[in-house]
C-alpha cells in the first residue's frame, strides 16, 4: 500500500509539471540554430556543442547539449542563455532542468556546474538571481541524467528573466594541482510560473525525477549484478 501512494503521488506530480507552461523556447535542445548558433532561441558562447545520440543518450527527445572546458590552467567559463519576456513581480518561478556527469570524460574538481535564473527590469538590470550547482562533482552519480531545480519569487520591478546553464571550470589553484577538465550534457530544461514539483532525491535513480516504481526495478537490477 505504501509504495502503491508514492507512485500515485510521483505521477501526480510528473502529470503536474506536464501541464504547466514551459516560458523557455526550444528548452530541450531540439531545434538546431542557424550559421553559428548552435540551438535555436539560445545564445551560446565557448564549448557549446549538439549531442545527438552519438555520446551519451538524451533524457528528452533526440539532442543534447555538451559543454567542455580548455585545458590551458586558467579559469574559462562555458554556456548559454536566453532571455525570457513578460514575467510578473511577486510570482514564484521555477527553473529546471537535467545534467549528466559522464564516467568516460568525467568532471574535475575544477568544474562548477550551474543553472542559473536572474530576474532583470525593464532595462535589462539584474535585480536578483538565484541559482543551483546541478552536478555536485563530489557526490553526484556518474552516467545519470540528475535533475537541478531552483525557485524563487520575481521582485519588485521584475519584467524578464534570463537564464544561465553554465560549466564553469575554475584555473589552477591550491588544492587543484590538476586540471581534469571533463564534459557535462544537458537536457530538458523549463522555466515555469510556480514553485518546484521535481525530485532531487538522491532514490530517483533512473533521473526522471519521479520516485515509482522504475527507481526500485532499477536498484533490484543492480544488486543483483553486485559489485
Amino acid at each position: 500500500m505504501r509504495l502503491s501512494l508514492i507512485t500515485t503521488a510521483a505521477l501526480g506530480f510528473a502529470a503536474m509539471n506536464a501541464n504547466a507552461q514551459n516560458l523557455l523556447s526550444n528548452g530541450s535542445f531540439e531545434t538546431p540554430g542557424p550559421g553559428f548558433v548552435v540551438f535555436e532561441d539560445w545564445i551560446q558562447f565557448n564549448n557549446v556543442f549538439a549531442d545527438m545520440s552519438d555520446e551519451q543518450t538524451p533524457q528528452d527527445g533526440m539532442t543534447s547539449g555538451k559543454m567542455f572546458g580548455f585545458g590551458n590552467g586558467l579559469q574559462n567559463d562555458h554556456g548559454m542563455f536566453q532571455v525570457v519576456e513578460g514575467l510578473t513581480a511577486g510570482e514564484e518561478y521555477t527553473l529546471s532542468g537535467y545534467v549528466l556527469n559522464p564516467s568516460n570524460d568525467q568532471l574535475g574538481p575544477e568544474v562548477i556546474i550551474l543553472a542559473q535564473l536572474n530576474f532583470l527590469d525593464a532595462g535589462g538590470v539584474p535585480l536578483e538571481t538565484v541559482e543551483t550547482q546541478v552536478i555536485d562533482v563530489n557526490t553526484s552519480p556518474l552516467d545519470t541524467w540528475v535533475l537541478g531545480e531552483v525557485s524563487g519569487i520575481a521582485p519588485a520591478g521584475t519584467t524578464s528573466a534570463s537564464v544561465y546553464l553554465l560549466h564553469i571550470q575554475l584555473g589552477a589553484k591550491a588544492g587543484f594541482p590538476d586540471q581534469l577538465g571533463g564534459a557535462s550534457f544537458w537536457d530538458n530544461f523549463s522555466l515555469t510560473e510556480g514553485g518546484g514539483t521535481g525530485c532531487n532525491n538522491p532514490a530517483d535513480l533512473n533521473g526522471d525525477g519521479s520516485l515509482n516504481f522504475l527507481d526500485v526495478s532499477l536498484f533490484l537490477q543492480l544488486f543483483g549484478e553486485g559489485c
